[in-house]
């Protein structure tokens, strides 16, 4: 009773069913409250790449229980304390069903996922869409497995490509084959879709690494979801953290050569160096 009265409290004034949606020039992006405000839906110029048949933003499986985070809530609630909406540097209340519109729209969202603190960062731009996960370990705590981001890309996309971190390219078919694909630590990783001539790209400025890492991409029929799996078995001291990024561009005119979406990860290395 006390541990779900402590929830409620910290939940207080945030809103827990319905959406927002953001626009850009190029980018909307829709919020879900009950996926613990993670994004629920990415299009790019009005078609759909992001899916919302899937869960996005970060969860975690401590060792011998069940799923915390974002929709996931077979072990326990994601508790969102509080929300920050900021469109073109003024701060404005999240409205459920809203849609707002602007050039750069950032929703910071600050929650605890079982034993850790996140402050979890979505900023959209004209360009791209940038999000910034900070985690901290609030007790000594052992997982069994974490995702740090997911996406639900479409099923349509037929072949991938990704950078490793030594600079090395790797490239691989998507068959809806049920399978993971890549399956290594990547430093950007993007899928082609033939029918709207686009490549998705997700570029990370710091490898996303730890015991068991792996850029993924889970191969189904419904969606081409990707994965960063930072860890499998790991153990966290109190105060322990984690602070990575990830930036989403869609190359548009991508024909399966890869050149425009090679050229994307080539801007994005220079707007966000690699550490």
């Amino acid at each position: 009773m006390l541990s779900w009265l402590l929830s409620a409290a910290l939940a207080a004034g945030v809103p827990e069913s319905g959406q927002i949606t953001c626009q850009t020039d190029h980018y909307t992006v829709a919020f879900s409250a009950e996926q613990a405000w993670t994004i629920y839906s990415i299009k790019h110029d009005g078609q759909n790449v992001g899916l919302s048949n899937g869960f996005y933003g970060t969860v975690m499986c401590p060792k011998g229980g069940q799923w915390w985070g974002t929709g996931h809530s077979e072990g326990g609630r994601e508790v969102v304390n509080s929300l920050k909406l900021t469109v073109d540097g003024l701060e404005r209340p999240v409205k459920v069903g809203e849609t707002i519109g602007g050039h750069r729209i950032t929703l910071l969202k600050d929650s605890t996922i079982w034993k850790f603190k996140c402050q979890a960062e979505v900023t959209l731009t004209d360009n791209q869409v940038y999000e910034r996960t900070q985690l901290e370990a609030m007790a000594d705590c052992e997982q069994s497995l974490m995702y740090y981001f997911m996406h639900a890309w479409l099923p349509t996309t037929t072949k991938w490509i990704a950078q490793l971190p030594d600079g090395k390219l790797e490239e691989g078919a998507l068959l809806s084959d049920e399978n993971m694909k890549v399956n290594k630590d990547t430093r950007w990783v993007a899928q082609f879709e033939p029918n709207l001539k686009l490549g998705i790209l997700c570029y990370t400025p710091k490898v996303i690494s730890g015991p068991g890492s792996a850029s993924l991409i889970w191969d189904k029929k419904h969606y081409h979801k990707s994965y960063y799996r930072s860890n499998e078995a790991r153990s966290f001291k109190a105060g322990e953290k984690l602070d990575y990024s990830v930036v989403v561009k869609v190359a548009a005119d991508e024909t399966g050569d890869w050149v425009a979406t090679k050229a994307a990860a080539e801007a994005l290395a220079k707007s966000y160096p690699p550490e």
